[in-house]
């Protein structure tokens, strides 16, 4: 009976392994197609060359540049992340996940956890239908399963570091200075200083041709604070009154312009802003203070409060909670946007570093803290740290 048990449980192991298998050849497939997909489920998008952006169809938001959709890479194609509402947290953010969040959407109306939802093997089914072929029709050889399994213990092993791009070893802080207009007279004009912004090398990108042309520039640095590992940039343009996207306001409406980018192969859920400078500050007072934006670093810098690091968002992912883990933080202090991204950031925050630091969360009174007044920064955030 025991051996039994045992053959039973092996089959079904094995079984499992290759359904992984050939479902990663249907997400690989997909994303081969991914326009026709995108198209299929008559869904509006933005091409960014290495990743697409849309609002998010799954919950039904009106922010074009809520989701964004990697389709490109050579392990994980596919991968999807919804900024405001996370609707990936629910569905998985694999392209099958993202199949099944849409059509939740648009056949149970879903938009809110607790609404009914269609299931994995409807999504998958419906997938296989896009493709025209079956499951019988994809084979999978030896190779393809022993690199999946290679690629699947890389990650495990990795060890966590805060340079995500090899490539941009070779860009350093003089090379950033060189080619940036800095300060950036975008966010001058948002009330910025420009001892601030020359601190943390803020500029606009004002030549052509360039991943980042028409963009305010953040440059996101390593530990040691030598070399830029990544940088993000907002486009200078404000958003159009008639097709509501951003483009150079005496352009016609065809050339639109996603409000932010991430240069590539950045990855902000790796990556703590402002780590370079607050790491001495965390360390020698034990705790640290978790915003969403460089913006929200900004403020509080200039109001000399010196121990904020930036999440890119408002979800805290398992490599960011590691580089708190050897920050030498003891208590972690949350102060969110005042808005519903920022109450489930909170929350999510809490359940996953509560067993280990003691937490502490500030409410606001303006939507971030990058709107409110030095006075209000004093009497809501510094009298409480």
């Amino acid at each position: 009976m025991v051996q039994d048990l045992l053959l039973k449980k092996s089959k079904m192991t094995k079984s499992t392994s290759i359904n992984q298998n050939k479902i990663k050849i249907i997400c690989d497939k997909i994303c081969d197609r991914i326009y026709d997909l995108l198209d299929h489920l008559n869904l509006e998008y933005r091409d960014n060359g290495r990743f697409i952006t849309m609002s998010c169809p799954i919950h039904g938001g009106d922010n074009d540049s809520a989701l964004n959709l990697y389709y490109t890479g050579d392990t994980y194609r596919g991968n999807w992340n919804c900024r405001t509402h996370h609707c990936e947290h629910t569905f998985k953010a694999s392209i099958i996940g993202f199949i099944r969040g849409v059509l939740s959407h648009n056949n149970k109306q879903w938009n809110k956890n607790g609404n009914p939802t269609v299931s994995f093997q409807e999504a998958l089914n419906y997938a296989i239908d896009f493709l025209n072929l079956s499951l019988s029709e994809i084979k999978v050889s030896n190779d393809e399963q022993n690199k999946n399994i290679f690629i699947n213990n890389s990650k495990l092993l990795a060890p966590v570091s805060t340079n995500t791009n090899p490539n941009n070893r070779s860009v350093t802080r003089n090379i950033v200075r060189k080619n940036l207009e800095i300060p950036s007279r975008y966010f001058m004009d948002r009330g910025f200083s420009q001892e601030i912004l020359n601190k943390y090398d803020v500029g606009d990108c004002i030549a052509d041709n360039k991943e980042m042309s028409h963009r305010a520039v953040v440059p996101i640095y390593d530990i040691d604070y030598t070399h830029m590992i990544g940088c993000t940039g907002r486009i200078i343009y404000d958003k159009c009154k008639q097709c509501a996207n951003y483009h150079e306001q005496n352009q016609d409406c065809i050339n639109k312009f996603p409000k932010w980018r991430h240069s590539t192969g950045f990855k902000t859920q790796e990556n703590l802003y402002n780590l370079w400078f607050a790491k001495d500050y965390i360390k020698s007072s034990g705790y640290v203070i978790l915003v969403e934006s460089p913006g929200n670093v900004w403020k509080l810098e200039q109001n000399n409060i010196h121990n904020s690091v930036a999440i890119f968002g408002s979800n805290l992912s398992d490599r960011q909670k590691t580089l708190l883990d050897i920050s030498g933080a003891m208590s972690i202090i949350v102060i969110m946007d005042n808005d519903e991204a920022g109450e489930k950031a909170r929350t999510q925050i809490y359940n996953k570093c509560y067993r280990t630091y003691n937490i502490h969360n500030i409410k606001i009174s303006k939507n971030d803290i990058a709107e409110m007044s030095d006075e209000e920064v004093h009497n809501e955030i510094r009298k409480f740290i």
